[in-house]
């Protein structure tokens, strides 16, 4: 089980967040991603199972093949399509099983880019069938299949397979509030759960609902 462990820690990671020069602010380091930062940092109504204090941004454990399932994962680490983006940042919270967390995402864009950024993250879940890259002896493989749950708009998936040859599950969950792109993944050795997800989902919604951006 340490080697399980080991395998998912390699799942975090830190992105580089440097100040770029140039006419337009950079996005990771604008007021809007301060409060966007704050806001993330810790969240004292977390669902039980989860850490309340933010943790580094979600490092995929392997970069897929698939095109489709590169855009979600990318969403998911804090890398958000940079189209009319203005603000985003992504955090990571700790859960109690052997490999489980929770990872969000958060982008804002101006206008109503937002909803074309959400389209375009429908048809990338539509597309992402099969998450798996060619590395020899990874056993990197997860397939997806439909996620249920009762919000309207939401764009939701799970991935099932197996990672560095163990067992693992990622819920993935795309929506938006305003002008704001949130993402979140739920995932785990052991099968995480849908209930939970959902908790997580709209507690993310109802608190970027609050920030005017």
């Amino acid at each position: 089980m340490r080697i399980v462990g080991l395998a998912v820690a390699c799942c975090l990671g830190v992105a580089g967040c440097g100040g770029g020069s140039g006419p337009q602010a950079n996005p990771r380091s604008t007021p809007q991603t301060a409060r966007l930062q704050a806001l993330l940092g810790r969240v004292p109504d977390m669902p039980d199972g989860f850490s309340d204090r933010a943790r580094d941004q979600w490092r995929p454990p392997f970069t897929p093949v698939n095109g489709s399932c590169q855009t979600l994962f990318a969403l998911i680490g804090g890398r958000p399509p940079k189209e009319d983006l203005t603000a985003a940042t992504a955090v990571t919270y700790q859960g109690v099983g052997v490999g489980s967390m929770a990872a969000v995402s958060l982008a804002v864009y101006q206008g109503d880019s937002s909803q074309r950024q959400l389209d375009a993250m429908r048809e990338a879940m539509a597309g992402c069938a099969t998450a798996d890259d060619t590395t020899p002896g990874a056993s990197n493989r997860l397939t997806a299949s439909a996620l249920s749950m009762n919000e309207d708009g939401w764009v939701t998936g799970r991935l099932k397979g197996r990672v560095g040859g163990y067992p693992y599950e990622m819920h993935l969950v795309i929506a938006r509030q305003g002008r704001t792109l949130v993402g979140l993944l739920n995932a785990g050795v052991r099968d995480p759960d849908v209930k939970r997800t959902e908790e997580l989902g709209r507690l993310l919604m109802a608190k970027v609902g609050t920030l005017d951006l």
